[in-house]
């Protein structure tokens, strides 16, 4: 993992990115002027010095930049007909290989200063992590003849006879990128992530193991007893009264929570949503016809505490659905002082937990359901749902038999095939929660880099202070810088942070989440110094 390092021959420090302000774009159209004009004359001399390629509102560009200069560049583009496309009369008549997602790279330029120095081969790191990561299956380029040596030792191989003048020719070349022979791509694959994201994470050397052991029948005795001794450890986490793992996501432990309320022809309920996934709720509730009243608020704000209790006292609600850690705004919903409300009115209390359990500390004995999973905070692989309960689970004949929580439960969480090493690794990880430790790391590193981000100016969303959340911290990014595009920047660096969603690219922001065990503050440190970088702040 080298995002910024020292060249040896030059002394300079680089860092890589890809292209999004206008200063950025100028500089790239005046290198490939000197490159595709003053070197290789493949186009007209004009009086501005600049080159803008015809492709230029499709392409994304990777640069390598020393300070605020542009010194490497390469552009990327996936749109239909490729510049190649056009040299030999369409490539599928004339390349014999089979692909579904190409990408060409359209141009390449060094300065020249910087040809013997490492910068093409940390900028060709990032375009391959930019392909692999958008998963493009094969490249394309028309490589420069005089350079055919370099590219077969990337591992493009020739497919066409030579294009273009006598003075600019070019031969037709393609990389297969699911080539697991290539030693190069080994190389370039072989950097340490940092992982911000909020799932998949990163798991200890003890849960993988587990995952490498030979496959036994859930109807086994073995499995059994695995089994009850995972639930017997998810009971005291949760201090609930009962458990049921379910061969699902986070989403089939809502699904059969609200199953559960629909089958007991309930009067009324009120969903809570301030972000995403009480939204979520929100749309699956419908889907089982229940009656319910909601209370939204806006994208990141707080419930009023008082509003809800005049809501219950007008009422009369039989049951109350929210989510504890709302990731997608990362607030901590106080769940404490709605649950206290909803008991005084005799209501049923239900809980998404799902990205709550394993990264805050809490005790859901006075809860009714809680909906959580085996990734996430628990530190393990998804596929696992897993419903706490205080209260006595019904049938739900309305309902699929995949969804009762009570056939489930006396079946021993084992009613159908269940995956038997996704319930070593759930037991194993569940060992790391013996102590606090977790969730003071998590709290210590949340801590960290939010001191951090303040420095460099940047805002972290407005969330009340009683209900920040340490699990996930979500970042304002100034309006004339894409979030997206500094996602991808941090991504083909190999730091992974949390930014896809369309909730967060329609609002501009992206999000770090702390639940992975192995980052560390060094980590962090590193991280921050990179966005400042991307945003242009030396």
């Amino acid at each position: 993992m080298i995002s910024k390092f020292i060249n040896e021959e030059i002394g300079e420090k680089m860092i890589f990115k890809i292209a999004n302000t206008e200063e950025e774009f100028n500089q790239i159209f005046k290198l490939n002027y000197k490159t595709f004009v003053d070197e290789i004359p493949q186009h007209e001399k004009n009086e501005k010095e600049i080159l803008i390629d015809k492709f230029h509102k499709d392409n994304i560009y990777i640069i390598a930049k020393n300070k605020k200069d542009v010194v490497a560049m390469v552009s990327l583009c996936d749109k239909r007909p490729f510049s190649l496309d056009d040299k030999i009369g369409g490539i599928e008549k004339n390349y014999k290989g089979v692909f579904k997602n190409p990408i060409e790279i359209r141009l390449l330029s060094v300065k020249k200063e910087y040809r013997k120095s490492k910068v093409l081969l940390e900028l060709l790191k990032r375009v391959y992590s930019y392909t692999i990561q958008n998963s493009y299956d094969i490249v394309f380029i028309s490589g420069i003849t005089k350079q055919e040596k370099l590219y077969n030792h990337i591992g493009f191989k020739r497919f066409y006879k030579n294009v273009g003048t006598k003075d600019a020719q070019y031969i037709p070349m393609f990389l297969k990128l699911n080539d697991e022979t290539n030693e190069v791509f080994k190389n370039f694959n072989s950097g340490k992530i940092i992982n911000y994201i909020p799932g998949p994470v990163d798991l200890s050397q003890r849960v993988i193991e587990k995952l490498h052991k030979k496959l036994y029948s859930h109807r086994s005795k073995q499995f059994v007893n695995l089994t009850l001794q995972t639930i017997d450890k998810l009971k005291k986490l949760l201090n609930v009264t009962d458990v049921t793992i379910l061969h699902g996501s986070g989403t089939l432990a809502n699904e059969s929570i609200l199953a559960q309320l629909s089958s007991k022809e309930l009067n009324k309920g009120l969903i809570l949503s301030n972000g995403e996934f009480g939204n979520r709720i929100i749309r699956q509730a419908k889907r089982h016809n229940l009656n319910f009243d909601t209370y939204v608020v806006d994208y990141s704000k707080s419930f009023d505490i008082d509003a809800i209790e005049l809501l219950f006292s007008k009422n009369n609600y039989d049951f109350i659905y929210l989510v504890h850690h709302e990731t997608s705004v990362g607030i901590i919903n106080n769940l404490e002082k709605i649950t206290n409300i909803a008991k005084k009115y005799s209501a049923i209390v239900a809980v998404d937990a799902i990205s709550a359990v394993g990264g805050i500390k809490y005790d859901y004995s006075n809860v009714d359901y809680v909906a959580c999973s085996s990734g996430k905070g628990l530190g393990s692989v998804a596929g696992l749902a897993i419903v706490g309960s205080n209260i006595k689970l019904v049938d739900v004949p309305k309902e699929s038999i995949y969804l009762n929580l009570k056939y489930a439960n006396e079946n021993n969480s084992i009613p159908f095939t269940q995956p038997s090493l996704l319930m070593e690794a759930l037991n194993e990880a569940l060992n790391s929660f013996e102590n606090d430790d977790i969730y003071n790391k998590i709290l210590e590193k949340s801590s960290y880099m939010k001191e951090k981000i303040n420095k460099i100016n940047l805002d972290v969303l407005d969330v009340k202070q009683s209900e920040q959340s340490p699990i996930i911290m979500t970042i304002k990014i100034p309006n004339d810088i894409s979030s997206k595009t500094l996602g991808d920047s941090l991504a083909i660096n190999n730091i992974l942070v949390h930014y896809n969603s369309k909730y967060l690219v329609e609002k501009n922001l992206i999000q770090f989440s702390f639940i992975n065990k192995y980052t560390n503050l060094e980590e962090i440190d590193f991280t921050v110094d990179m966005i400042k970088y991307m945003l242009g702040d030396e």
